[in-house]
């Protein structure tokens, strides 16, 4: 049987086509200067024409999310859960630093289409082999998305950096009778590691989980 062609819109644009290019214009431009305007400028059309698959800016962003979720590999299904779930966390952490402006899209969308209800699909199983209830494997499903994009995004957006000579110049000033803990830490604000702090992360999210499942 013969692949489904994909419609091509206005000007023979493909969807596809324009998701990538909206990619590449989001991670040179940022989220603030993106916009279909621009992104109609690189194919020399109308701005509405890049839209005509998506029917809105939102859509277009929604499909930009997919596209890299899209990019997450299967786990292996023979894996234990929690060997699964950490796979696809450091996969995360991947995309983030691949895409450090387009990434923050994946914490808008409740899903973000085809790819993103795979990748869900992944997770909740390993939820379910752990033996999670199923009002609590939604609730987890939710909590370890949340911490894990929320973790990646901080990374990439500058939270996990090491404190910069401003700010440990700032910290060094803070009275130490009023911020003994801060000050005490100053020199280990300085040494702070982006990829140790998301790997802890990581392993006190299935740490918690290993703990319900034990009560």
């Amino acid at each position: 049987m013969s692949k489904k062609a994909v419609r091509s819109g206005p000007k023979g644009l493909e969807p596809n086509e324009i998701v990538r290019t909206a990619l590449e214009l989001m991670e040179e431009e940022g989220p603030d200067a993106f916009s279909v305007r621009k992104l109609g400028a690189k194919f020399g059309c109308d701005p509405m024409a890049v839209l005509y698959h998506f029917k809105s800016k939102t859509g277009l962003e929604r499909a930009m999310a997919d596209t890299i979720n899209a990019e997450i590999t299967p786990v292996d299904p023979t894996a234990s859960w929690r060997a699964r779930l950490a796979d696809i966390a450091f996969q995360y952490r991947g995309l983030a630093r691949k895409y450090p402006l387009t990434f923050p899209l994946l914490l808008r969308f409740w899903i973000t289409g085809p790819a993103d209800y795979r990748n869900a699909e992944m997770v909740c199983q390993a939820l379910a082999d752990a033996g999670l209830k199923d009002r609590d494997m939604v609730d987890i499903c939710f909590g370890w998305y949340a911490s894990l994009l929320g973790l990646a995004a901080a990374e990439v957006g500058g939270l996990l950096k090491p404190a910069t000579p401003d700010i440990i110049a700032e910290i060094d000033r803070l009275p130490s009778a009023d911020f003994p803990v801060m000050t005490t830490l100053l020199p280990t604000f300085a040494d702070q590691q982006a990829g140790r702090a998301y790997e802890m992360m990581v392993e006190i999210v299935l740490d918690g989980i290993e703990r319900m499942l034990a009560t």
